[in-house]
């Protein structure tokens, strides 16, 4: 397989993972086994997705991308599964923190090296922002995690585009 197809590829995998991230943020439905089977598929999409949005500007993104990379990684597949506390906590929601820390990571050294398109940095930088911030004014924090996925999976169809040959400039328009 050649660059340009991986990248394609790759760019298609953090468009629908990231669009499934954003609809999961509504209550879509309530049956435990559909959700995790959705939660499953997102997280093997992001995965996919995330390895050619760093693969394309490895070189760029220096040791904190590396680093916040190889996180994000190891953090996607410690949240893929069902629900359990194997080692005395949730390792949803330590593997979820984890997540959204590597994505502040590479969002610093998107910024750090001008990195083009911003938009993918910024949404993944407001998405821990807003979660934070929603979560400590009581009318609002029901809407935090809701508010945080959708920026979340922004993030991902934002830096998917280009991967298969959108401009994110044109697509805003």
């Amino acid at each position: 397989m050649n660059y340009p197809t991986l990248y394609r590829l790759s760019g298609a995998a953090a468009i629908a993972g990231g669009l499934l991230r954003i609809a999961s943020s509504f209550p879509l439905t309530q049956d435990e086994v559909t959700l995790q089977w959705l939660y499953t598929g997102i997280d093997i999409l992001l995965l996919m997705g995330l390895i050619g949005i760093y693969l394309q500007r490895a070189e760029r993104l220096g040791f904190l991308g590396l680093t916040s990379f190889a996180v994000a990684v190891a953090s996607l597949s410690f949240i893929g599964g069902p629900d359990a506390d194997p080692f005395g906590f949730s390792t949803y929601e330590q593997g979820a923190a984890a997540l959204a820390i590597a994505l502040v990571g590479l969002s610093m050294a998107w910024v750090r090296v001008g990195e083009k398109p911003i938009w993918p940095a910024l949404a993944w930088f407001a998405s821990v922002v807003a979660v934070g911030l929603l979560g400590m004014i009581e009318p609002l924090a029901p809407y935090g995690m809701p508010a945080a996925g959708i920026l979340f999976g922004s993030g991902f169809v934002l830096a998917g585009l280009p991967l298969v040959g959108v401009s994110v400039g044109r697509a805003a328009r």
